[in-house]
């Protein structure tokens, strides 16, 4: 009988030290973002960037495209910037000469609460950018 509640004890004590165990804290997903971004707010033939962000976490997952206007002699570039609270932490871009081009990267890590993605358009005399837009985790 002593050797049945001793095990009994020591099991209960083993359970319960599982379920008081601290977990790992991280910031909570928040709901995912569509976005579009073009180098003219108003028009976007010239260049824009489409696609996603999936909030894993806090580390923005971003999927997507950038385009630029066929034959028009000039390359689109988006760039993405991570930041926690006023501080960018993070920052990645890509470029298309013409068409589209798929984009995929993990920016930042898990304490980024906004992303600001900015379109600029690079011509032969210099490189103009459109007003950028940012996304928060809830």
């Amino acid at each position: 009988m002593k050797k049945r509640l001793l095990g009994t004890l020591l099991s209960a004590a083993f359970l319960g030290s599982i379920a008081t165990a601290a977990p790992a804290t991280a910031a909570p997903a928040g709901p995912d973002d569509n976005f579009h971004v073009c180098y003219f707010n108003s028009d976007c033939l010239l260049g824009y960037t489409s696609g996603l962000i999936k909030w894993n976490w806090g580390i923005p997952n971003i999927t997507g495209k950038v385009y630029s206007e066929p034959g028009s002699g000039s390359s689109t570039t988006a760039v993405f910037e991570a930041f926690d609270g006023s501080k960018m932490i993070a920052s990645d871009s890509r470029t298309v000469a013409s068409g589209n081009k798929d984009l995929a990267m993990l920016l930042g890590n898990a304490n980024v609460d906004r992303v600001k993605i900015t379109v600029c358009k690079n011509f032969a005399a210099g490189t103009l950018c459109g007003r950028p837009e940012n996304y928060s985790r809830a």
